[in-house]
Parts: C-alpha cells; structure tokens; sequence
C-alpha cells in the first residue's frame, strides 16, 4: 500500500478525532515507512497526511483477525472499535488518536500521532537506561495506564512491546496500542477472555476467573520487574498451564538478579505481581507518586 501526493497540501485539515467511513487511504496517505511496534493484528506505518501535511502514525487493522478476536473477547457484547476507545483517552503520557473509522475496504484504521521510539523490550534488552531513568519513565506509564482506568477501560494487552519513550530530547514515555482493550463494564469482566501476552497475563485471567483493572496492574508489575532487575518474576512458562503451577510459589526476588536495587523498589515490584489481587498493589492512581519518591541512593545503577 503506498499512497500518492497530489501537488501541495491545499485541502484543509482533517476534523480532529471525527469518525470517518469510506476514506481511501491510498490516495490520503503517503506511506513513508512500515513500523514494526504494534502486533500481528494490524499494519502500521509512519504515513504523511495529505490533507494536513503532517507526519502521523496509520494504523489499518486486520479484519478477520480483529473478527476473530472480538469473537474471543466477549460473547455477550460487541467491543467497540479500537478506534472509539484509544480517541477517548487523553493524556500526555498516552499516544493520541486524532482520528478513526473505517476504509473503502471495510477495514478500520485509526490516524495517531507518530511516535519515534524505543519500546521498553528494546531497553530492557539493551541495558540501555539507568535505573532513575526506567522508574520515571514507569511513574510517567503508571499514569498513562491510570488514564486508561478511570475512562472505564481495561487495556488487557499491557506488555513491554506496548510503552514507547520518545527518542527526542523530552524523552517521555507513553501507552499505546488498544488492540485487544475492552470497556470495564460487566459483560467484559465476566470469565472466558484469556487474550493478552501469556508471560504477562495476572493469575485470575489464566484460570478464567471475574477480571477487572486488576489484570492490568499484575502485568504492568511484571513488565516493571523485568525492566529493573532484567528477569521475570515468574520462570518463563511453556504452557498457560505450567504457568498456573507456578504461580502456586512466591515470585523470585528481584535483588537477587540485581542486588542493587533499593529495598524500596523490591517491595513496589512485590505488591505489584502479588498473585492474590487483594494483597497487589490496589490502584495506579497512587502508583508513579511512589515511585518518584523513592531515593535515589543504591538505584543509579
């Protein structure tokens, strides 16, 4: 799919967050790059907009796998676009949806703002920050993700592939992809949408229990113990169902892969991946004014 520009940009700018049906994304769209950080649900490129001739990132979803998964998320209701719910939540530390809809093809695609950055796998694999670094850039998506919550949704996706920092010199970090999020109503919480990234999904999504924003603080516990002490909290599983066994024994100890860490910070990332959501940490409203509280003595590593 590559787009074509016609002349100078004359048209006037697209209605901010307006839903569209019927746009021709070959003729709007000038592809300038495929962008390989959101899932095998989509296609996502950096694109130059035609009618604004600005640089935005195009995200055109993939309808039978988008079909197949609404059918998996709720048997009860229909999830609402991807597009409705990410242009609902607005906040500095959340990528912004300017517009949604749906293409000449039937399919849906969302126009966001272009992000160049570098996902937390990339640094976690890469050593790439010090440890003051990654606990604001965990303070700055524990809001991000709070957003999500308090517009009444679960991101149910959350995972080190989906928070992005900026590579420019503000180097803030921000949520993205709504891909598998659905509305905290009900119908959502009820047992049976074991969907998400399985090396990060909480206890009560494996055995199929009643979910809630709960699922989303145990996996963003366990992307925040990964990212500080580079290992997971639980040995990595072959199955959900080794998983499950395994969560019948404490998590490891993040000082034991890196001894450096405060006892602070081992305690946070504890209550955080705590199997019983009743003993994990209870809101992520509380959660990056925490973290920016604690001192910065034995973490500069």
């Amino acid at each position: 799919m590559i787009g074509r520009l016609k002349g100078m940009f004359l048209a006037a700018p697209p209605q901010t967050g307006s839903h569209r049906t019927g746009v021709d994304i070959q003729k709007r769209f000038l592809i300038q790059s495929e962008v390989s950080s959101q899932g095998s649900m989509s296609r996502v490129y950096k694109a130059l907009d035609t009618e604004s001739g600005k640089s935005i990132c195009l995200k055109v979803l993939d309808r039978d796998k988008n079909d197949a998964a609404q059918a998996r998320a709720s048997r009860h209701e229909e999830r609402p676009p991807e597009g409705e719910i990410a242009f609902q939540i607005r906040h500095p530390h959340v990528v912004r949806t300017y517009e949604h809809g749906t293409t000449s093809r039937g399919e849906q695609y969302l126009v966001m703002e272009y992000l160049n950055g570098i996902s937390f796998e990339q640094i976690r694999e890469g050593g790439l920050a010090r440890t003051a670094e990654k606990l604001e850039w965990l303070a700055q998506t524990a809001e991000g993700l709070n957003a999500v919550h308090r517009a009444g949704f679960i991101h149910h996706d959350v995972n080190p592939r989906n928070f992005l920092v900026a590579r420019n010199r503000e180097r803030q970090a921000k949520v993205i992809d709504f891909g598998l999020a659905v509305p905290n109503t009900p119908a959502f919480r009820r047992p049976g949408n074991r969907t998400g990234c399985l090396l990060y999904m909480a206890p009560e999504l494996l055995r199929r229990e009643p979910i809630d924003e709960h699922i989303d603080i145990f996996s963003f516990g366990v992307v925040a113990f990964s990212l500080l002490s580079g290992k997971l909290p639980y040995d990595s599983p072959a199955s959900p169902h080794t998983l499950l066994q395994r969560f019948s024994l404490p998590p490891n100890d993040p000082q034991e892969s890196k001894p450096k860490l405060s006892d602070e910070v081992r305690d946070v990332l504890l209550k955080l991946v705590a199997v019983n959501k009743r003993d994990r940490w209870p809101s992520l409203e509380t959660l990056a004014d925490h973290l920016r509280a604690i001192p910065p003595k034995r973490d500069a590593s």
